[in-house]
């Protein structure tokens, strides 16, 4: 693969429209660049959402394209939400809003609205996620259990519902089907699986609902198997484009290359030093096999890293040039030298914490912003100590992961509610909603409903309540009484959102259904004996206010607000919007997996020990596949880095021994610098 070209910011193409100054030679080059597909290899810190953002740019200041034929793909739904504010800086919101942005899975998600009866399903689809596909496997394994022990003639071990969770959604990237992970694995455990994989798919489409992989997998047989529908999206997608093309799985890379076709204008963007998500399928192959996809394609390399110092862009590199099979590649740090890279070893964690909680202190004393400020390690389990002395010192902190507010329980209790108001077929939201405050309807009793709405409601399950008495078989008093109020609440509310009413009206009206969610934590708050419940029910209360103000929120954001819409958003499909009263200015711990793609002036990498970075299960698995992997976080989280990078490591860790110093210390030329800074 060729060498980047040598060019800076400053030595921009003459000639060009004013949005082409400032770009480097190869930046111009892949922004400018004709028809057909072009792979760009971008370091950290090179610049590549500038370059695509400019790509579209000059498609549409070139009168190359029109904004309705651009898709522009990304990875994460941070990504996207950066690449269409960007966009909008360039280009205006008017005319970036319609460039179609987004994730896969949002992508993926808006084809199978229109295109959901060839599934069996509507287009007021619901979305799972891991945690309800999880209860829909417990639901369904002991008969799939029984059901594989009279074929194979003996008993079949139980695995957790979250491993088997895991291995069909691993199936699924891979575009594997049921039938073909049966074939493959004749044991009991592959049957298994692919017996509650076939259980899952039929009770997901009898609730009018995919799962998250399920919208890459059914959008992937879409555009394989229906070539007109495929031709259409061609003719309207005629430039399409992907961020972290290194991050992709079998099943985006297939959708990118059927939307895109062989010769079409396809543009992607990768690295493979930082594929990070192997586990979930993501495979650097797609990078290194562009070629054979795509014989006419033309090859970009954006070395630049604009972010980093060179002390701390020479440290990663050193490290990362051990991992074999990369895209040739120069990484040239354009703000030259003045970096800091430090390593500090301590006794535990707790003295650790203790030393970075000050040298973060000291950092904010001297102007540094806490917005400026990353904390990372590979573990949040390693990031416990150092949490505690964060708030011991009184520095405020946000973690990256914690439970947002569309995580919380009661929240998503909450949004069961509204989940049936556009899909009254979803099972799952059901029993979450019936139960949330318990009215004294049990498993047996929901069970009768679920199963007299498919048998006489066409699904409906607001409807099968409201006639509680009619459907026989539950013979409590209360309950009926219990099931025809909350039937008849949401049959209201549904007639309202038919009727025009507002979306923010309708959440409002969910949650202050008759003996519903805000009644029920009322009522504990005024009355529960223990001032932690009542405090606990304020917080809900609150929660549930929050929600009210994000759907109003949405409402006022969007051309066209729907329900559907406001819950992909809170089911994570979306990008939230920004809050400009709302800016966190507060100093970030994370793990590197979730810092991808974030950036700080002081980066603190902390736990660099054998047996967590790299992890324990890295160093014991069979191949260097794993070990890779881990070379490639470290590399992340040391380029994650502008000015300082703060490296720390510990003899004892949770009362145990460390494996001692990290391998990749020694493999970035650092080794000798944690020798002289040993405390």
């Amino acid at each position: 693969m060729p060498h980047p070209l040598r060019g800076t910011r400053e030595h921009a193409l003459p000639g060009h429209d004013h949005w082409l100054a400032g770009l480097t030679l190869e930046q111009a080059r892949a922004v400018t660049h004709g028809s057909g597909p072009l792979l760009v290899i971008a370091g950290p810190g090179a610049g590549k959402t500038r370059t695509l953002t400019h790509r579209i740019t000059h498609l549409l200041t070139a009168s190359l394209a029109q904004a309705s034929e651009i898709l522009a793909v990304t990875f994460s739904v941070r990504a996207a939400g950066e690449l269409r504010l960007r966009l909008a800086d360039l280009l205006g919101e008017d005319t970036a809003r319609g460039v179609t942005a987004a994730t896969f899975h949002s992508v993926c998600a808006r084809l199978l609205r229109q295109h959901a009866h060839l599934f069996g399903r509507t287009d007021s689809y619901t979305i799972y996620d891991q945690t309800d596909v999880r209860h829909v496997i417990e639901t369904v394994l002991p008969d799939c259990a029984s059901e594989v022990s009279r074929v194979v003639g003996g008993p079949v071990e139980l695995p957790p519902a979250g491993e088997l969770q895991a291995a069909v959604a691993l199936a699924k990237s891979r575009l594997h089907t049921p039938e073909q992970y049966a074939a493959a694995d004749q044991h009991r455990t592959g049957r298994l699986l692919a017996a509650v994989w076939r259980a899952c798919e039929q009770e997901l489409r009898r609730s009018n609902a995919f799962d998250f992989d399920d919208l890459l997998w059914f959008a992937a047989k879409l555009l394989a198997e229906h070539p007109d529908r495929l031709e259409w999206l061609r003719s309207r997608w005629r430039h399409v484009l992907v961020d972290e093309y290194q991050d992709t799985n079998r099943a985006q890379a297939a959708i990118v290359h059927l939307l895109a076709g062989t010769d079409g204008n396809l543009v992607v963007v990768g690295d493979d030093d930082q594929v990070l998500y192997s586990w979930r399928g993501a495979d650097a192959d797609h990078l290194h096999t562009f070629a054979d996809r795509h014989p006419a394609h033309r090859q970009v390399v954006l070395g630049h890293n604009f972010r980093s110092r060179a002390e701390i862009v020479a440290a990663a590199t050193r490290c990362i040039g051990h991992n074999p099979r990369r895209a040739a590649k120069a990484l040239i740090a354009t703000r030259g030298p003045g970096g800091r890279v430090n390593v500090r070893t301590f006794a535990n964690e707790h003295a650790e914490a203790r030393f970075i909680a000050g040298h973060i202190a000291r950092a904010l004393a001297a102007g540094i912003p806490g917005t400026e400020i990353l904390a990372l390690a590979r573990t949040g389990w390693a990031t416990g100590a150092l949490q505690s002395a964060l708030a011991e010192a009184g520095i405020a902190h946000r973690v990256l992961g914690s439970l947002g507010l569309y995580e919380r329980s009661e929240v998503r209790d909450a949004l069961a509610y509204l989940t049936l108001l556009v899909n009254p077929a979803d099972a799952l939201a059901f029993r979450r909603a019936i139960s949330a405050p318990r009215r004294g309807i049990g498993t047996a009793t929901a069970a009768i409903v679920v199963t007299v709405a498919r048998e006489r409601y066409g699904g409906d399950l607001i409807a099968a309540s409201a006639d509680a008495r009619e459907m026989g078989g539950i013979r409590s008093h209360g309950a009926q009484q219990q099931l025809e109020r909350f039937g008849d609440g949401l049959d209201r509310i549904r007639a309202e959102l038919a009727a025009g009413r507002s979306i923010a009206h309708t959440v409002l009206a969910a949650v202050m259904l008759d003996c519903g969610l805000v009644a029920h934590h009322q009522h504990q708050r005024d009355s529960a004996r223990r001032a932690e419940r009542r405090r606990d029910a304020e917080r809900v209360l609150e929660d549930l206010r929050s929600l009210c103000r994000a759907a109003q929120t949405y409402e006022q954001s969007h051309p066209h607000p729907t329900l559907i819409g406001f819950l992909e958003l809170a089911v994570g499909l979306h990008a939230h919007e920004p809050d400009p009263e709302a800016e966190d200015d507060r100093v970030t711990v994370s793990t590197i997996h979730r810092a991808k793609g974030t950036e700080a002036t002081l980066v603190v990498l902390l736990g660099c020990e054998e047996q967590l970075l790299p992890s324990w299960r890295s160093l014991a698995a069979d191949t260097d596949e794993q070990l890779w992997e881990e070379r490639r976080l470290f590399y992340v989280a040391a380029t994650r880095a502008k000015d300082r990078l703060l490296i720390t490591h510990t003899h004892a860790r949770g009362g145990r021994a460390t494996g001692g110093p990290s391998r990749f210390l020694v493999e970035a030329g650092l080794n000798e610098a944690a020798a002289r800074r040993a405390a």
